[in-house]
């Protein structure tokens, strides 16, 4: 039988793929990085830290479990909330420099690395839910202005020429004008950040793509309902996002939303 560890963060995501996994009669442990269990059951669970997730992983190795599904929203860890133990205290200068030097993509390839020399092989997510993907063109039926096409060819553009520096993965356009960059505040608080400086309604598009040189196994883009409410709440009137790289949750109610509230939806 197949073994799979579960790094779970925060969000819907986990809960899906241990769903999967239920279903395909998958064995799974999960190592939970939030506050509260997400199965409620600690036989085949436990609270893990960045600071002494290496020791568990390792136990949880010896019963046969090498493959690995990282899944859902993590904090960047501060470093007085790292408290590395004996396992992870060696790792402590790489790790120190890397959150020195900014950026999650530059935290997450130490960590795949680190995971990988200690014999563990993690997996692509596509590859496990292939159905919460979402593919190229326009995903609703919902118009797509000029205007909009142009705003997208710009903020794609914009974004790959950025993401050397690895800062967000969104950017809102408006009529050629760049009306906000997503950075430590998320997309949700960008799409509302952006508001106030939107010269119409219903005319700014939010391009949301993966980053240049990206592992496409952890930290893709991900839009779900909340998302596209924002969308509409504060009056954009897209999203364009990377085809087939892009995470949809709760997919059908989001096109459907979507389509009542005149939200188009673009693969790139």
């Amino acid at each position: 039988m197949e073994k799979i560890i579960i790094l779970a963060g925060n969000g819907l995501l986990p809960k899906l793929i241990i769903n999967k996994c239920k279903q395909k009669n998958i064995c799974f442990y999960v190592l939970y990085f939030t506050k509260q269990n997400i199965i409620k059951d600690n036989s085949i669970s436990k609270k893990v830290t960045f600071g002494n997730v290496l020791t568990e992983l390792k136990k949880i190795k010896k019963s046969g479990f090498n493959k690995i599904l990282m899944a859902g929203s993590m904090q960047r860890p501060s470093l007085k909330d790292l408290k590395p133990d004996l396992n992870s205290i060696k790792l402590l200068p790489k790790f120190i420099k890397k959150l020195m030097e900014g950026g999650d993509n530059n935290l997450l390839t130490l960590v795949i690395y680190e995971l990988e020399k200690n014999g563990f092989k993690i997996l692509n997510l596509k590859n496990f839910l292939p159905e919460i993907f979402i593919g190229k063109g326009n995903q609703t039926k919902c118009k797509i202005s000029k205007s909009n096409l142009s705003d997208i060819k710009k903020g794609v553009k914009i974004l790959a020429n950025i993401s050397k520096f690895d800062i967000g993965q969104s950017i809102i356009i408006q009529h050629g004008s760049v009306i906000g960059i997503e950075a430590a505040q998320g997309t949700d608080n960008l799409i509302k950040q952006s508001f106030p400086y939107l010269k119409n309604i219903n005319e700014g598009v939010l391009v949301k793509m993966i980053k240049k040189k990206q592992d496409l196994r952890v930290d893709l883009p991900t839009i779900g309902l909340r998302t596209v409410k924002f969308l509409k709440k504060y009056s954009l009137q897209g999203i364009a996002y990377s085809s087939n790289k892009t995470i949809i949750l709760n997919k059908l109610q989001v096109i459907n939303y979507c389509e009542k509230n005149k939200i188009f939806l673009f693969g790139v």
